[in-house]
């Protein structure tokens, strides 16, 4: 089984450089994205359908031609709006792009956009010339890798370098951003908690000790974060490990309902259903047919 935490473990590009771009899709019934964080900035530009993203605390909606910036250690998810497929295409990016700590435009913009001391806009919509210039510019960056265009990966590194420029003015003057006082770091250590031990049984107060608060404060901060309850977060990390059992095994449901932490197979059909619209048996079936 996967024990992979939310803190998302893929490489993006090479030490030498450190850019990926992606296309995802997916419809209406399906999870568009999971709630996970990574180290890397991220900029997301939805191309069809329409879809809302929570990042941190932040709520939004994307419709297509519109854009989002995910700062390093944010927490993401998103889900499909309406009953229309869902696309978008990313760029996840490492700091390292623009120098190390000894270079002026490393330790002027990008060390105090990492530590969040830059105020910077979550979601870049279409309504300012400085916001189109940003979409024009990651519209033309995907064209390139998705063409394989020749010296993609220099017009890749210029194109974010405007990017984040253009970003950085957004955000106007360089205010100093508030403070993280570390619970953020909390949550996501009760976050890797339950991806470790989501199997078992997790007391609500295991979890409110682990983040060093009251069982009554911590539903309510957990809920700010993740748009779940504690138990409803629990849940779905277990669907979503039973799903790819069932894509990947021949185990009966009720062996895979069990291995991931259910105890009734009423309650995981119904779990499951609300989280991918159709039951674990015709899942598998699709998965199959794929």
């Amino acid at each position: 089984m996967n024990k992979a935490t939310l803190k998302e473990n893929r490489v993006h590009g090479e030490p030498v450089y450190p850019v990926s771009t992606y296309r995802f899709s997916c419809g209406p019934e399906e999870p568009l994205m999971d709630l996970h964080w990574h180290d890397e900035l991220e900029f997301l530009l939805l191309v069809e359908g329409a879809a809302a993203f929570r990042v941190d605390t932040v709520d939004l909606e994307l419709r297509p031609g519109e854009a989002m910036f995910v700062g390093s250690g944010e927490l993401h998810s998103g889900r499909v709006l309406g009953d229309a497929p869902c696309t978008f295409l990313a760029v996840v990016f490492g700091a390292d792009l623009f120098g190390d700590v000894r270079e002026k435009v490393y330790d002027r913009y990008i060390f105090p956009l990492m530590q969040r001391n830059y105020v910077v806009p979550t979601k870049i919509g279409a309504e300012t010339e400085a916001e189109r210039d940003i979409v024009r510019l990651l519209r033309e960056l995907f064209e390139a890798n998705e063409a394989e265009a020749p010296m993609r990966e220099l017009t890749t590194k210029g194109l974010l370098h405007l990017c984040v420029s253009r970003l950085l003015a957004l955000g106007g003057e360089n205010r100093r951003a508030e403070a993280p006082d570390g619970r953020i770091d909390r949550l996501k250590t009760v976050i890797e908690y339950i991806e470790a031990r989501c199997e078992e049984s997790i007391a609500l107060r295991e979890l409110a000790a682990l983040a060093g608060m009251s069982e009554a404060y911590f539903c309510r901060f957990f809920k700010k974060y993740t748009a779940k309850t504690p138990v409803e977060y629990v849940n779905s990390v277990r669907i979503q490990r039973s799903a790819e059992l069932l894509r990947r095994t021949d185990r009966k449901i009720m062996t895979i309902a069990l291995e991931v932490g259910f105890s009734n197979l009423n309650h995981f059909n119904g779990e499951f259903k609300r989280r991918f619209g159709c039951t674990p048996s015709e899942f598998r079936r699709r998965a199959a047919s794929e």
